[in-house]
Protein backbone atom coordinates (compact mmCIF):
# COMPACT_ATOMS: atom_id res chain seq x y z
CA UNK A 1 0.00 0.00 0.00
CA UNK A 2 1.06 3.21 -1.06
CA UNK A 3 1.96 5.82 2.11
CA UNK A 4 -0.95 8.55 2.34
CA UNK A 5 -0.16 12.12 1.28
CA UNK A 6 0.68 14.76 3.61
CA UNK A 7 -0.35 17.33 0.48
CA UNK A 8 -3.29 18.52 2.26
CA UNK A 9 -1.16 18.85 5.34
CA UNK A 10 1.12 20.76 4.25
CA UNK A 11 -1.54 22.71 2.74
CA UNK A 12 -3.55 23.93 5.57
CA UNK A 13 -0.67 24.71 7.74
CA UNK A 14 1.04 26.39 5.35
CA UNK A 15 -2.20 28.69 5.02
CA UNK A 16 -3.01 29.07 8.61
CA UNK A 17 0.86 29.23 10.18
CA UNK A 18 3.50 30.00 7.01
CA UNK A 19 1.48 32.61 5.51
CA UNK A 20 0.70 34.76 8.41
CA UNK A 21 4.46 34.55 9.78
CA UNK A 22 5.45 35.24 6.58
CA UNK A 23 2.90 38.64 6.27
CA UNK A 24 3.78 40.01 9.91
CA UNK A 25 7.89 39.47 9.00
CA UNK A 26 7.21 41.80 5.69
CA UNK A 27 5.03 44.23 7.12
CA UNK A 28 7.50 44.22 9.95
CA UNK A 29 10.07 45.23 7.61
CA UNK A 30 8.00 46.79 5.45
CA UNK A 31 6.53 49.60 7.78
CA UNK A 32 8.08 52.46 9.78
CA UNK A 33 9.32 52.00 12.50
CA UNK A 34 8.28 55.88 14.01
CA UNK A 35 4.46 57.25 14.36
CA UNK A 36 4.04 59.68 11.63
CA UNK A 37 2.71 62.22 13.81
CA UNK A 38 5.70 62.96 15.60
CA UNK A 39 3.83 61.40 18.77
CA UNK A 40 5.43 59.38 21.68
CA UNK A 41 5.51 55.77 20.63
CA UNK A 42 5.07 52.80 23.38
CA UNK A 43 1.84 51.74 25.40
CA UNK A 44 -0.25 54.02 27.71
CA UNK A 45 -0.64 57.20 28.48
CA UNK A 46 -2.12 58.13 25.36
CA UNK A 47 0.98 57.06 23.46
CA UNK A 48 1.06 54.31 20.48
CA UNK A 49 3.19 51.99 19.12
CA UNK A 50 4.89 52.11 15.75
CA UNK A 51 3.18 50.76 12.99
CA UNK A 52 6.26 47.95 12.42
CA UNK A 53 5.35 46.82 16.25
CA UNK A 54 1.68 46.86 16.15
CA UNK A 55 2.04 44.51 13.43
CA UNK A 56 3.88 41.88 15.46
CA UNK A 57 1.46 42.53 18.75
CA UNK A 58 -0.92 41.67 16.09
CA UNK A 59 0.55 38.65 15.10
CA UNK A 60 1.25 37.75 18.28
CA UNK A 61 -2.29 37.47 19.50
CA UNK A 62 -3.41 36.13 16.31
CA UNK A 63 -0.86 33.13 17.10
CA UNK A 64 -2.68 31.36 19.36
CA UNK A 65 -5.98 30.95 17.83
CA UNK A 66 -4.25 30.20 14.10
CA UNK A 67 -2.14 27.21 15.78
CA UNK A 68 -5.40 26.05 17.64
CA UNK A 69 -7.57 26.37 14.40
CA UNK A 70 -4.06 24.56 12.68
CA UNK A 71 -4.44 21.84 14.92
CA UNK A 72 -8.14 21.27 14.31
CA UNK A 73 -8.01 21.20 10.82
CA UNK A 74 -5.55 18.41 10.51
CA UNK A 75 -7.93 16.57 12.95
CA UNK A 76 -10.85 17.51 10.35
CA UNK A 77 -8.82 16.11 7.28
CA UNK A 78 -7.88 13.27 8.87
CA UNK A 79 -11.33 11.99 10.17
CA UNK A 80 -12.24 12.90 6.37
CA UNK A 81 -9.66 11.15 5.12
CA UNK A 82 -10.24 7.75 7.07
CA UNK A 83 -13.88 7.77 6.62
CA UNK A 84 -13.59 8.44 2.72
CA UNK A 85 -11.23 5.10 2.76
CA UNK A 86 -12.20 2.51 5.97
CA UNK A 87 -10.54 -0.55 4.19
CA UNK A 88 -7.26 1.65 4.15
CA UNK A 89 -7.58 3.23 7.54
CA UNK A 90 -8.15 -0.38 8.66
CA UNK A 91 -5.21 -2.38 6.93
CA UNK A 92 -3.17 0.70 8.30
CA UNK A 93 -3.65 -0.22 11.69
CA UNK A 94 -1.72 -3.09 13.33
CA UNK A 95 -3.17 -6.41 14.13
CA UNK A 96 -5.71 -5.70 12.21
CA UNK A 97 -6.19 -8.26 9.16
CA UNK A 98 -8.50 -9.29 6.39
CA UNK A 99 -10.87 -12.32 7.19
CA UNK A 100 -9.98 -13.57 3.67
CA UNK A 101 -6.09 -13.06 4.09
CA UNK A 102 -6.43 -14.94 7.79
CA UNK A 103 -8.42 -18.10 5.90
CA UNK A 104 -5.92 -18.34 2.99
CA UNK A 105 -2.70 -18.79 5.29
CA UNK A 106 -4.48 -20.99 7.28
CA UNK A 107 -5.26 -23.88 4.34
Amino acid sequence: MAPRSVRPYLLALGVLWLLPALLVLVLHLALPDHNAAGGCSGIGFGCSLPPSEAVVLLGLMAAGPLILLGLVVCVVISVVRARRDPRAAASEAPGMTDSTEADASEG
